[in-house]
């Protein structure tokens, strides 16, 4: 009896060890599945949260030009209410329901702005907030705070964004974005239309997604942004995270809505953009 329960509970023992390191290694196969599916997924969402950010820098910088009487890049759709006090204006977009950008993307809501009115001022700082304003189906909420210069070192208008914003897709996936983004405006300056204006992004920022994780971004190649393009066109951003890093390259020039993201496997997808 004695001998025969001490084999029952070794093969009781030996079961629950396999049971036990069966179970460690699809736990590590899940995570490292789920960490490589985040990798690839924060690529596009960190290419779509770029256009979603970079759009909303060309409206509050056409909108900032206000009382600079420069060619809008704003649509007839969008209402414009302002109000002056204490030397400051409130500006405030009001696109409906729904109204499309002159470079395709749809936008709706309202960005609320303020500024200086002072269009003498060598810089003025804008204070951006939104209500319910989503970019092609994505809610945009949080904060920004634009530094404009109307001549950089270059002798370009400059803008620089303090973003602290949030985004959310129809599905509820919530990705949050904290970031520096240096906005040059590179050509078509005073030329008398908005067609041929081109804008060089640089900066550095976070991005955090639904599950907590978290991606640091740094542009290491300028990117090049044409107003009449609903895309960036080229330039590079490096992805980072727990010493993993990959890149999401913009293309050549071409207005192709595509980016390439190389992970840090050396797998390389091409992503389209939204």
């Amino acid at each position: 009896m004695k001998t025969t329960f001490k084999k029952q509970r070794g093969i009781l023992l030996v079961l629950m060890s396999l049971f036990l390191i069966t179970a460690c290694q699809d736990e590590n196969e899940a995570v490292t599945v789920e960490e490589e599916a985040i990798s690839d997924q924060l690529a596009q969402r960190s290419a779509e949260i770029d256009l979603i950010s970079d759009d909303i820098g060309l409206i509050v910088d056409d909108a900032s030009q206000e009382f600079e009487s420069a060619p809008s890049f704003l649509p007839s759709c969008v209402t414009i209410s302002t109000e002056v006090s204490g030397g400051f204006s409130q500006l405030t977009l009001d696109f409906g329901d729904g109204c499309q950008l002159p470079n395709g993307n749809i936008v709706s809501g309202i960005i609320m702005m303020s500024q200086d009115v002072n269009a003498e001022l060598a810089s003025r700082v804008i204070q951006v907030t939104f209500n319910n304003f989503t970019r092609n189906g994505v809610l945009v909420d949080g904060t920004r705070s634009v530094t404009r210069v109307l001549s950089n070192e270059n002798g370009n208008p400059q803008s620089t964004a303090e973003v602290d914003m949030q985004v959310t897709w129809p599905n509820g996936a919530t990705y949050t974005r904290q970031a520096t983004r240096v906005r040059e405006w590179i050509e078509g300056v005073n030329t008398g239309t908005w067609t041929d204006n081109v804008f060089s992004i640089t900066g550095n920022g976070t991005t955090t997604g639904p599950l907590g994780n978290t991606h640091s971004a740094n542009i290491t190649t300028p990117l090049r942004r044409e107003a009449v393009c609903a895309f960036i066109v080229s330039g590079v951003v490096e992805l980072s995270r727990n010493n993993n890093t990959g890149t999401l390259a913009y293309g050549d020039g071409s207005c192709d809505g595509e980016a390439t993201w190389t992970g840090p496997n050396g797998n390389t997808i091409t992503i389209i953009l939204d």
